[in-house]
């Protein structure tokens, strides 16, 4: 694999993973509840989801929810129920409210939810898993940027580490975001509209989640990327080889 490909691999993944996403909009959920640093498990479970699907998607049976409306859907509607599930909990809870012996409400640095490393992790793992579109997005999109006539093992790991290291890394800047806004939003209203922000958000990503159509050819944004990259008419076969 060339740097040129991999270059127009990594740009194209950056322009993905840069539009939130369910995975991305749950990471943001949580750093409003938990706080930015307790997210960092979400992230890794996203991740890890991930990296499981690329395995699935390198055995081949990405191709059948590449390819099987029925398998496709299942998997959606699943991550869609999940999503609606955990969202109306979050956004209907009635959050603890502690107040000093003053009345007054506790500071705003103790206001975040305690929430276990593996609840944060399960959440975030099931929020990616139940993306049907990633194993599919694998399978189409990691042939198309590997040279059969050179080890692929190599290949694959590469590709696979700059996908991980970037969505982990956006999953984290958008979560840190939103642990900024967290203080500003419990001034207005107190933990209800944290509740209710966050519970909204993963509303929002299970809407986004059942828009989801079964996945169509990459080719063109690979092809434009290419372009975006001046590459040489023999720079572009080896990103559209298979």
């Amino acid at each position: 694999m060339s740097f040129e490909v991999w270059l127009s691999f990594t740009l194209l993944v950056f322009l993905l993973v840069l539009t939130p996403g369910p995975s991305i909009l749950i990471g943001m959920s949580h750093a409003l509840r938990y706080g930015a640093r307790p997210t960092l498990m979400t992230a890794l479970g996203d991740v890890t989801a991930n990296m499981i699907q690329m395995v699935i998607a390198a055995v081949g049976l990405g191709a059948v929810l590449a390819t099987s409306t029925v398998a496709f859907g299942v998997v959606k509607w699943c991550g869609v129920v999940f999503l609606l599930v955990i969202g109306l909990l979050s956004f209907f809870r009635k959050p603890k409210k502690s107040n000093d012996k003053n009345g007054i409400e506790m500071n705003i640095a103790d206001a975040c939810e305690v929430a276990s490393h593996r609840k944060l992790f399960r959440e975030g793992f099931l929020v990616a898993a139940g993306n049907p579109k990633a194993i599919a997005f694998f399978g189409a999109l990691f042939p198309q940027f590997v040279n059969l006539a050179a080890p692929l093992a190599p290949q694959l790991l590469t590709l696979g580490a700059t996908f991980v290291v970037l969505d982990y890394s956006f999953v984290m800047i958008y979560a840190m975001g939103a642990a900024r806004i967290m203080p500003w939003l419990i001034k207005c209203g107190g933990n209800n509209v944290v509740a209710r922000v966050s519970g909204a958000i993963l509303i929002v990503a299970a809407g986004l989640l059942s828009l989801i159509e079964m996945p169509v050819s990459v080719a063109a944004a690979r092809f434009w990327v290419g372009c975006a990259f001046g590459l040489s008419g023999a720079g572009r076969s080896e990103i559209l080889h298979f």
